[in-house]
């Protein structure tokens, strides 16, 4: 019953509403509200709709910030998406073959030589794969929609993981395209230098073809003409 009428907005209870925030600075300068019903607040709601509180469904703050992450990603994920596609479609732009996002089909991990001798594994997972006309034929990139939050000696390790998965050709029997590169879109300038630093401090600096990153913010003023 609550789906089919207007809900009213509880007011008056302390923590009734859950207000939490996130950052799309692709499409929109200023953050994005979401609001989410807390236990305290369905209750005020089946109160005032004079319904049992049980057909209504509640948030909690763990649960609220999880979803709000996930639909940020999501979002960044799909944007980056749909302004590849259109960039490609402009006078001097690479055509958007295909674009993908299936966890099991983006998956993968390999092994690395720790510092003690020891073989690690390391799981690799992008976040889209994205294969274009490029000049040199067809070409692939591997998007990485970076929230802030992994410590850049994490993203460090998975790219050493990726320098290595890319030097046992892995990616051609996997996505079947020779050319490849690992674009890290991350939210700000100072994010982007920190993972641009981590990399090369995990590869040697052996493969600063193979990695580019990119900030929304560079993208949201220059689009996919921005300094990589």
């Amino acid at each position: 019953p609550c789906a089919s009428r207007r809900l009213p907005v509880p007011h008056g209870r302390v923590g009734g509403i859950l207000r939490l925030q996130f950052q799309r600075r692709v499409t929109d300068r200023e953050r994005t509200e979401v609001l989410a019903l807390s236990r305290a607040g369905t209750k005020e709601l089946a109160r005032t709709m004079d319904v049992d509180p049980i057909s209504v469904p509640y948030s909690t703050r763990s649960n609220s910030a999880r979803s709000a992450f996930f639909l940020d990603h999501m979002l960044g994920r799909n944007t980056f998406a749909l302004l590849l596609a259109m960039s490609g479609q402009r006078v001097g732009g690479a055509p958007l073959l295909s674009w993908e996002h299936d966890r099991d089909r983006l998956s993968d991990s390999v092994s690395l030589l720790t510092p003690e001798g020891e073989f690690r594994r390391q799981p690799l997972e992008a976040d889209g794969l994205a294969v274009c006309a490029g000049p040199r034929g067809t070409e692939g990139l591997l998007v990485e929609i970076d929230r802030s939050t992994e410590p850049p000696s994490y993203l460090g390790r998975k790219y050493a993981g990726y320098l290595e998965w890319w030097r046992q050709g892995r990616h051609v029997n996997r996505f079947d395209v020779k050319p490849i590169r690992i674009l890290t879109v991350a939210p700000d300038e100072r994010r982007t230098a920190r993972l641009r630093q981590a990399c090369q401090a995990a590869t040697d600096g052996k493969a600063g073809g193979l990695f580019w990153f990119v900030s929304e913010e560079a993208i949201a003023k220059h689009g996919f003409t921005a300094p990589i």
